[in-house]
């Protein structure tokens, strides 16, 4: 068993999908699956479903006509983005759900929120498919930190700290304290929930996109210049232009990236956040955007 795996067993009771996630997981391998059968399976959980109604009203992740009830919201966003806001709202309850001595988790989960938009709107500018997919993916990056952080705090605070008094990588001074980075862990636990293969190998390997399964390595690349954004300047505008010069699919990304997926994040962060985080952890949310200048 790998370290990682090893890692998660003790969590992983506390950390799994809840039964009306696994229900429309299986829904969606039924072709001949109805609306009214999605509207079915998450009617069990009130505070979902007041969730999914919202998001499909809001201007980040809504339509041009608005939903009045749940079977208008899964008309709109369709199925298969429905299992990916599912699945955001999801995981973030699970982890919310979970104490931790160290983890600030409104702090956690506003950078995964920024780290979301910033995913999607590169996606859009990127010419790609922009899904919601994009969204999910930026949120759960950094989920391996989330459950080091709920397991082994004291360890993944020195880590931290470890890191930046060094001037490593975090994902490098991981390794060492672990045995694996919170890449890999994330990626385990993507394979816990079961969860679709471009979660797995995008996760894993967002660091390093050139390591990816081929099949998803254009999608890797992106994911890996969101999160470059929230970088020192330098270092950003390295990757930026390493990307345009090298990969034909960011040849159109502007030069002030950084500032329209600043503008992004100003407009929408706060309002996705009370849409999507449970109350515990919204309690005296402040706005405040982590990129650096």
């Amino acid at each position: 068993m790998k370290a990682e795996q090893q890692f998660l067993c003790d969590l992983a009771e506390k950390i799994s999908m809840p039964e009306v996630y696994l229900k429309i997981r299986q829904l969606l391998d039924k072709p001949d699956a109805r609306i009214r059968d999605y509207v079915a399976a998450l009617q069990t959980d009130s505070m979902l479903t007041i969730r999914i109604i919202r998001m499909a009203n809001s201007n980040f992740f809504g339509f041009n006509r608005k939903a009045d009830d749940l079977y208008d919201a899964i008309s709109l966003i369709g199925t298969i983005q429905l299992h990916d806001l599912l699945l955001s709202n999801l995981c973030m309850r699970t982890f919310c759900n979970i104490p931790s001595a160290v983890l600030d988790l409104k702090e956690f989960w506003l950078h995964a929120i920024e780290c979301g938009i910033a995913c999607r709107s590169l996606a859009k500018l990127a010419g790609l498919p922009a899904g919601h997919r994009f969204f999910a993916l930026g949120l759960l990056l950094e989920i391996g930190h989330a459950a080091m952080f709920v397991k082994a705090p004291e360890q993944a605070l020195d880590a931290l700290i470890a890191s930046r008094e060094r001037g490593v990588p975090i994902d490098e001074q991981e390794r060492l304290v672990f045995g694996f980075d919170y890449c890999q862990l994330g990626a385990e636990l993507m394979h816990l929930w079961h969860l679709p293969e471009v979660y797995s190998h995008i996760i894993g390997h967002h660091l390093h996109p050139e390591r990816t399964d081929p099949s998803y390595r254009n999608e890797t690349y992106l994911v890996y210049l969101a999160q470059q954004v929230f970088a020192e300047p330098a270092q950003f505008y390295k990757a930026l232009s390493d990307l345009q010069n090298n990969h034909q699919q960011f040849a159109v990304i502007p030069d002030n990236l950084k500032d329209l997926i600043s503008q992004e994040i100003a407009t929408h962060l706060d309002d996705i956040f009370l849409m999507m985080c449970p109350q515990s952890v919204t309690t005296g949310l402040v706005s405040q955007g982590t990129l650096p200048p």
